[in-house]
């Protein structure tokens, strides 16, 4: 009985494959000859050209906005955390549970800040992040520059304040051990907790590790897809891949670890 159905869930997840990749190859077939009806040949050359020279204008007044805006939105919501750490201290159960599902609510918010943040400021200074648009005369250079100083007083900042935010929390949990600077600063964070946070830290690291599978494998179609029509370049979907790859093996290993060690 366990064998007959062994074997039909084995051949509806072939035909499932199968019926993906038809579908797969007949979109991708369909969209190319509609792409190059529409658009022409040189749309995708144009338009990503006309993209990139857009980002480079806004490199500069771009960078400034992120750096302004995510200091405000930070110390804005660090403010509310500080007023929540110093309420926890003395309340009742029922209030303190509440304020607890606070703190980390605004705990999440700034990190969530401190990585959009660094996310846009990569991207912005990623437009001109090239030795052809640096020598391209002595406007082009001042602005360069002029970015990389925003982009590296943004990411200071940036660690600046996950650094407070952490000292702010040892200052709530005296039990919470572990120092910023130390590369082990995770693991050491990790002992210092108990086993109700130990567990909510392994079923979050769990959901995150099978949400980026499914993510990594929609991004390495994007990739492809963006290398056909607008050729982007194979770096794209080899880093991608790369990623993929690495997240799998130190899972992989992981567990094997784990396993030997029990």
């Amino acid at each position: 009985m366990k064998s007959d159905t062994k074997t039909r869930n084995t051949k509806k997840t072939i035909v499932r494959m199968l019926a993906a990749m038809l579908i797969g190859g007949v979109i991708g077939g369909v969209s190319t000859v509609v792409y190059e009806i529409v658009f022409g040949e040189d749309f995708s050359g144009r338009s990503l050209s006309l993209l990139t020279e857009a980002t480079r204008r806004l490199m500069v007044p771009g960078l400034l906005s992120v750096l302004v805006v995510s200091i405000a939105a930070y110390e804005i919501c660090f403010k509310k955390l500080r007023n929540v750490c110093d309420r926890i201290e003395d309340a009742e159960d029922e209030e303190f549970h509440r304020l607890d599902y606070e703190e980390e609510r605004y705990g999440a918010i700034l990190q969530c800040i401190n990585v959009v943040a660094q996310v846009l400021c990569i991207a912005l200074l990623g437009s001109g992040y090239s030795m052809r648009y640096i020598h391209d005369g002595r406007t082009s250079l001042v602005k360069f520059l002029t970015a990389c100083v925003l982009f590296l007083i943004c990411f200071f900042y940036c660690g600046m304040a996950q650094a407070r935010y952490v000292k702010l929390l040892q200052k709530v949990h005296p039990e919470k051990k572990g120092d910023i600077a130390s590369k082990d600063f995770h693991k050491q964070w990790l002992e210092s907790c108990d086993e109700a946070e130990k567990e909510a830290v392994y079923q979050s690291s769990y959901s995150t590790y099978i949400f980026s599978g499914k993510l990594i494998g929609i991004l390495l179609v994007v990739t492809m897809i963006a290398h056909l029509f607008f050729n982007t370049g194979v770096f794209a979907i080899v880093v991608v891949g790369v990623i993929y790859l690495c997240i799998t093996v130190k899972y992989c290993v992981s567990c094997v670890k784990l396993k030997n060690k029990s």
